[in-house]
Order: C-alpha cells, then structure tokens, then sequence
C-alpha cells in the first residue's frame, strides 16, 4: 500500500511522545485535484481563485472526536472538526509527526465544504470559499474590523486544535497552546456575521458550496473524475 495519503484517506496523526492516536480524511487535494485537472495557467480576468493561488500544496481535511490508544481503534466517528486546509500531509518539510493512511472512504463531493474568509482584494471586500470569490458590500474598514487570519494550518497545530476541541489542552505543549485555532479562520465558527455576509448580497447561506459553485460555473465534480 503506497504511503501517500490521498484524497478519502482515513489517517492518523500520533501525539508527540504518547502512544495516542488522532483521525482525519482527506476530503481535496488542491495539487492533485484542482491543479492537475485545471494545469498551471488556469487563472483567467474572471477566474483567479485564492485556493488555487495560495494553496498549492494544501489538502482539505476533517477531523473526528475521540483520542485513541492505537491505530487499529478507528471506527466511523463522529466529525469535529469539518473543514480545515492543511498543508499536505505528505510533505515532510511542514509535516515531522507520524502520520499513516488507515483505509479509504470514496468523498461524497456534493456535501464538501471550504472554509469561508473574508479577504480583500481588486478594490473589494469578498468571500473566499473554495473556487469561488463572492464579492460584497462591506466597506474596507469592516474587512479590518474582522481581521480574519489565513485559513490554512500546518499538521502541528491541525494536530494540537483536535486535542483541544476535545478538550484535551493538556496534551498540547504548553508553549504551543492558542486561545483560538479556527474561530478567526473561518466563518463557520461566526454564524451570525456569515448569515449576516451572505444575506446582504443575496445569497441564502444555508446554500451548499456544491450548489453554490455549480450555479456559478463551476462543476466541482470535475475534481473527481
């Protein structure tokens, strides 16, 4: 079995110097899926996503409840964590934990959702989710009174946030510990500024990011072919 750990990967992540064990799947690679499928000149005057223009070798992954004491525990679990970009697992300069692949479970494409940061760019204010820009209303000082940070992460702290999330800070190097790991990444974690975001340039935001992107062109089911 090849030790790449690919898009529907189940994989672990160890913690430091403790035989316990954290679960996650890889739900999209943006090198293997988007950039291989679009190649290098993808970006056109109406086509200039920040996921393809800053996360190359990123993967989008979600993590699930529990900390075990072996590899072999996995069993389906519970999400905690739904949506994360992380640099790929597979790339060992940002990436010296132990991690391995577990088995493989086919990604449903039309239930995957990116996270949502408020950037701004081209003289607006606007929405990054995945392949999608959604431009606003919101003048630049609100940009800089949301002060969103990146919403990517590196294994070490995509790590040290599912301990957290389930409640076990003291797990994680106290030099290492965060107030907040995705709460200022994403406005998942801020449901009435993204309700509040997504009603005034009306789009209902209970709308999936599938239906969502195919509405505006963009099949993400050609990622998955």
């Amino acid at each position: 079995m090849s030790k790449t750990i690919k898009t529907g990967d189940v994989f672990y992540i160890k913690v430091e110097n403790k035989e316990l064990y954290v679960f996650g799947r890889v739900l999209f690679d943006v090198k293997k899926q988007l950039h291989k499928v679009l190649g290098k000149n993808f970006m056109t005057e109406n086509y200039h996503p920040i996921l393809g223009m800053f996360y190359e070798n990123y993967q989008l992954v979600e993590m699930y409840e529990g900390i075990f004491k072996s590899q072999s525990e996995f069993e389906e679990q519970k999400v905690l964590i739904p949506r994360v970009l992380v640099s790929s697992l597979n790339y060992k300069p940002y990436n010296s934990l132990e991690c391995g692949k577990i088995k493989n479970i086919p990604v449903d494409y039309t239930k995957i959702e990116f996270p949502e940061s408020v950037d701004y760019g081209f003289n607006h204010v606007h929405i990054s989710r995945g392949e999608l820009i959604l431009k606003t209303n919101l003048p630049h000082s609100k940009w800089e009174e949301i002060n969103m940070a990146s919403t990517s992460l590196v294994p070490r702290i995509l790590l040290n946030a599912t301990l957290d999330f389930n409640n076990r800070k003291d797990l994680v190097p106290e030099e290492l510990r965060r107030l907040v790991y995705l709460k200022d990444k994403d406005l998942y974690y801020n449901q009435p500024l993204r309700n509040e975001i997504y009603n005034s340039i009306g789009i209902d935001p209970e709308k999936s990011y599938y239906e969502l992107s195919k509405d505006n062109g963009f099949d993400l089911a050609r990622f998955y072919e």
